[in-house]
């Protein structure tokens, strides 16, 4: 009986062990353990799996390099369509915004716009030409290739300042005011040099050639304000008795012995304008005026035989008026012409102002060059011996 249970507990052990995997123990004899089968063939046709991923080879030794499928793309402006690869010109052949095919300029004498291989020489390290900074290299200048700075323009002539009279000839305006800035310069082209027509070689306290070449040179000088005898008078004078305008001696040594030569009717060699546009309100019997708003210009000693205007008359600036001479009334005077400004003040009167500035700045847009002031006028006029003026002495011009 007990053989009997003991069989039938074998049984049931068997029994379990069969719904089991196969176990097997080493050494115990028993069969080896089966290997599963590999499972049906690919059929033929079918896909097989994908192949591994095989790294893209530099073929000029620089190790494996990323895929870059723009490495041939020649870069392009998304706005312009146009190559923005340095170094080439690319300049488009339809003016219409033609998108860049890249295939290279068509004009001829151009870069083909080609992207080059990379060097055999690359160094290792060398990254990818695509990625790199495609925009223009910055041209730096080179402070060797500084051009020289212009050339210092030339004074067209040179000037005293504002009220620096010849000394002893009286006490001048040193106002700076330009009281007609938009001027013509009342002598047409001819040469000109202000100064005293009393206190030079050829005046009346003077003596000596009026053509002396000395009278003909640079710088200019002031004499609105002179010392004369008659009771002429101007708010910008610090005393009265005054000169009221500016002389102007015009043209050379040369010009001055053949005007000198010339009949007074006839002479014609320097040219008055109009200083600017207006009416020519008086003819005198040795002056002009012309009014131009709110003043009056007045031209004294020319040919009054040879005028080129009436009373009456519309000018504009440039226009002739007539010839410089030396008339005046009878009395001679030297070649020269007398240029006064006179300005309305508000008050229903008129002021003689200083022409002196203005004559200056007028000259300068002439000549088209500036004037050189002398700064050491004060030395150069203090240099000069002053003139005494006899007692009793008439100073009419």
């Amino acid at each position: 009986m007990a053989r009997m249970r003991s069989l039938l507990l074998s049984a049931a052990t068997l029994l379990t062990v069969s719904a089991c995997d196969f176990i097997r123990f080493p050494g115990d004899g028993g069969p080896p353990p089966a290997t599963p089968e590999a499972g049906p063939a690919v059929p033929p046709g079918a896909p097989g799996p994908p192949p591994p991923t095989a790294p893209v080879t530099d073929p000029y030794g620089n190790g494996d390099q990323p895929t870059d499928t723009d490495a041939d793309t020649p870069v392009t402006d998304p706005d312009t369509g146009t190559d923005t690869d340095p170094g080439t010109t690319d300049t488009p052949t339809d003016p219409a915004d033609t998108p860049d095919t890249g295939t290279g300029d068509t004009d001829p004498g151009t870069d083909v716009d080609t992207p080059t291989d990379a060097p055999a020489d690359t160094p290792d390290d060398t990254t990818d030409t695509a990625d790199t900074d495609t925009s223009p290299p910055v041209d730096t200048p080179d402070v060797t290739d500084d051009p020289e700075p212009p050339a210092p323009i030339e004074p067209a002539f040179s000037f005293y300042g504002p009220g620096a009279l010849l000394p002893g000839t009286g006490e001048g305006s040193e106002s700076e005011t330009i009281f007609a800035p938009d001027m013509v310069f009342p002598i047409k082209d001819s040469p000109a040099y202000l100064q005293s027509m009393v206190f030079t070689f050829g005046g009346g306290m003077v003596g000596g050639d009026q053509c002396d070449e000395r009278n003909f040179e640079y710088p200019w000088r002031d004499n609105f304000c002179e010392t004369r005898t008659s009771n002429r008078n101007s708010a910008y004078c610090p005393m009265n008795k005054i000169h009221q305008g500016q002389d102007i001696r015009v043209g050379t040594p040369e010009s001055c012995q053949s005007e000198r030569s010339t009949s007074a009717a006839d002479r014609d060699a320097h040219e008055v304008v109009a200083v600017e546009d207006g009416v020519i309100s008086n003819v005198g019997s040795y002056s002009v005026n012309l009014r131009s708003g709110g003043r009056v210009y007045k031209y004294l000693h020319l040919n009054m035989k040879k005028l080129a205007v009436s009373i009456g008359d519309t000018v504009q600036a440039g226009d002739t008026i007539g010839y410089v001479s030396n008339d005046f009334g009878g009395t001679p005077t030297v070649l020269h012409l007398h240029f006064e400004i006179t300005q309305n003040n508000g008050n229903g009167g008129w002021d003689y102002v200083p022409p002196y500035t203005s004559l200056v700045a007028a000259y300068e847009r002439r000549e088209n060059g500036p004037g050189e002031l002398i700064d050491d006028g004060d030395v150069a006029i203090a240099s000069v011996p002053a003139f005494v003026i006899p007692e009793g002495v008439e100073i009419i011009e």
